[in-house]
């Protein structure tokens, strides 16, 4: 009974900490199961579980240490304070196991949210001197911290799981260790000093104040900095929908002129992501590519029509003209910002170029063509071997497989190639969803 009148305003926050966790999970059980968790979260709290942790640790250290030691002596507060640390970090980390658990929430989380509420009852205990002091120091501490983040609790719930929590995190554990050392040296100077004391509470207060003040700022930065990022994310995203809508339509436009189909473009984006998806480390770059593939022909929009229509075989020198579209299109693409864009004039510019070097316009070899152009090639290639054009019939599809494999190392990039062959399947379920003839060539 002495313990509860003596701690029982630790309890107030100790509830509070009870009902906005149980607020937090309310959609995840029932009335009964949060009775029972709300006994549970009271005892892990940090008010609890500072009071059962302060009993324990006064015990063993009046057993294990006081005895060999001068209270007098600057090691004892050294022994004690590296003692009180120690406890203190092991006393909390079932109660954090636990409230994880609870809340259903990554560590990250839960633990900073946990620790926020472990400090707030250290910083109450610390600066006041008093059990009604504590209260109103508490209540005073909340109320600040409300005030500081006001502006960010409906930001913060709708981007849980896209702040970054561990800077907070770890912040808040060495701002825990800093005012348990004061706590430490807090009784130190109280029981065992006797001249100057009050000014060396005042001094340590004061800097437990201004710790916990840069912590709030330091939190409230972080949520500054993921909103930036937000709008930052928020902003290529309308960006590279601007840039995309662009492509499509310069895409059709350019698909049109040459007499190839808009579904050609969409089979090699199609291909193209399903090669990038082994062959690219990341999904920003697959979306990128998939893109950026449409405008693989681009530079045909300067051709003459009466060449890219011819029904016959080209001449030495129509041919040569047109494979000037490479270049073209790397012209017009030149000009223009964006990454998608970049891409774009990489993969015009250098999708005609051969493994062996044997390509066009440039003459590059191996790695030194473009990844993104490499891909695409063999998407290029596969689907117009397989389509109708003015100058040929479509191939069937095994002997178009069967090219393509056959140009491994000579034409053909090999990763991407055994990329074409792993994935083949999928790619040609593609084909024939967007194939041109209504009629299927065996």
């Amino acid at each position: 009974m002495e313990l509860v009148l003596y701690h029982w305003p630790r309890f107030i926050p100790a509830i509070l900490f009870v009902l906005f966790s149980l607020m937090t999970v309310r959609d995840k059980y029932t009335r009964l199961q949060k009775f029972g968790l709300g006994i549970v979260l009271f005892f892990i709290s940090g008010p609890i579980v500072s009071i059962i942790a302060e009993l324990l640790y006064s015990w063993f250290f009046a057993v294990l240490i006081r005895p060999v030691l001068d209270e007098t002596n600057a090691s004892f507060f050294g022994a004690y304070t590296l003692f009180v640390l120690f406890y203190d970090a092991i006393a909390y980390i079932i109660p954090l196991i636990l409230y994880s658990k609870i809340m259903q929430l990554p560590v990250v989380i839960s633990s900073t949210w946990f620790i926020q509420y472990v400090l707030q009852d250290r910083f109450a205990l610390i600066i006041s001197p008093t059990k009604i002091s504590y209260l109103i120091v508490y209540a005073v501490a909340v109320i600040l911290l409300m005030m500081v983040h006001k502006n960010d609790v409906e930001y913060v719930s709708t981007h849980l799981y896209s702040l970054s929590w561990k800077p907070v995190l770890f912040y808040n554990i060495a701002l825990f260790f800093l005012i348990d050392s004061c706590y430490c040296a807090l009784y130190f100077f109280q029981y065992v000093l006797s001249e100057e004391k009050d000014v060396l509470v005042l001094w340590l207060d004061g800097i437990v104040i201004l710790a916990c003040a840069f912590s709030a700022g330091f939190s409230k930065l972080n949520v500054y900095l993921s909103r930036e990022q937000s709008n930052k994310i928020e902003y290529m995203k309308k960006f590279q929908e601007n840039q995309t809508e662009i492509i499509r339509n310069f895409a059709t436009i350019s698909e049109a002129k040459s007499g190839e189909t808009g579904e050609h473009v969409r089979r090699v984006s199609e291909y193209t992501a399903i090669l990038a998806s082994e062959l690219l480390d990341n999904d920003v770059d697959i979306d990128i590519i998939k893109i950026a593939s449409m405008l693989h022909d681009v530079g045909k929009l300067m051709i003459p029509n009466e060449i890219i229509e011819k029904p016959g075989k080209l001449t030495d020198e129509e041919y040569n003209i047109i494979k000037g579209h490479s270049s073209y299109g790397n012209e017009l693409l030149s000009h223009s910002n964006g990454v998608i864009l970049d891409v774009a004039r990489e993969i015009a510019h250098q999708h005609h170029e051969r493994w062996d070097g044997k390509g066009y316009p440039q003459g590059l070899k191996g790695e030194e063509i473009s990844v993104y152009a490499q891909i695409v090639s063999v998407a290029d290639v596969y689907d117009a071997l397989t389509s109708k054009r003015s100058y040929k019939e479509p191939w069937p599809a095994e002997r178009a497989r069967t090219e393509i494999i056959i140009q491994r190392g000579q034409q053909f990039s090999p990763k991407v190639v055994d990329a074409f062959d792993k994935y083949y399947d999928q790619i040609e379920e593609i084909r024939l969803k967007y194939r041109d003839e209504p009629v299927e060539i065996k």
